[in-house]
């Protein structure tokens, strides 16, 4: 029987970053204005979240049409046009994958809305290496309810060190500590620095 992995999504497999870039710069154009003050208008719907895996599109999308009297499908096609999401994806995720897919069952576990993690998924072309009864999705990932679903064992790859040192402390999973960012290393999980790290590691 194949053991599992579990990725998280943003920043572990796609670069938000990316996307937000691309959005911005096509909505902005758009409304004939500025980035800057496209942001601007932008951190006022931010203001209303408690926290990045609060936002949802639809909201955003109402927030800035309204702003701007834009209209709403010309700002949804833009916003969620392929590109978006397809150069987001960090350049060693398909090879990661298809390389994991033959040993193992690759899965999510991920915060925020599950439509917009499975849009982001779909539209990234990357959906089809992940089970579907792997594919966990919660609006907090850490909640013992959340937790109490994931398989036993498991490994999991997050690029948030606060998520996989609780998960370390529940010895429950094998964890790793993706950080794209520096050579830091954390102190209770296996830190990677790229995902191609994982074929030799496990």
């Amino acid at each position: 029987m194949k053991e599992i992995i579990l990725f998280d999504i943003d920043y572990t497999l796609l670069d938000t970053s990316v996307s937000k870039r691309y959005y911005r710069e096509k909505i902005s154009k758009l409304a004939n204005v500025s980035i800057d003050d496209f942001i601007l208008v932008e951190q006022e719907y931010k203001k209303k979240d408690s926290g990045f895996t609060d936002f949802h599109p639809d909201d955003y999308i109402e927030h800035v049409c309204k702003f701007y009297n834009l209209n709403e499908k010309s700002v949804r096609e833009l916003f969620f046009s392929d590109d978006n999401f397809k150069d987001a994806l960090y350049d060693d995720v398909v090879p990661t994958l298809k390389t994991l897919s033959d040993k193992f069952n690759l899965g999510i576990f991920s915060e925020g809305f599950e439509d917009f993690q499975l849009t982001k998924l779909h539209k990234s072309g990357i959906m089809n290496f992940f089970e579907k009864d792997l594919t966990f999705i919660f609006r907090r990932k850490l909640e013992e309810s959340s937790l109490a679903l994931l398989p036993y064992n498991c490994f999991v790859v997050d690029d948030n060190p606060s998520v996989v040192e609780a998960l370390a402390k529940t010895d429950k999973f094998k964890t790793f500590w993706l950080n794209r960012k520096s050579n830091e290393k954390d102190l209770v999980c296996t830190t990677i620095h790229g995902l191609k790290e994982l074929n030799s590691l496990i």
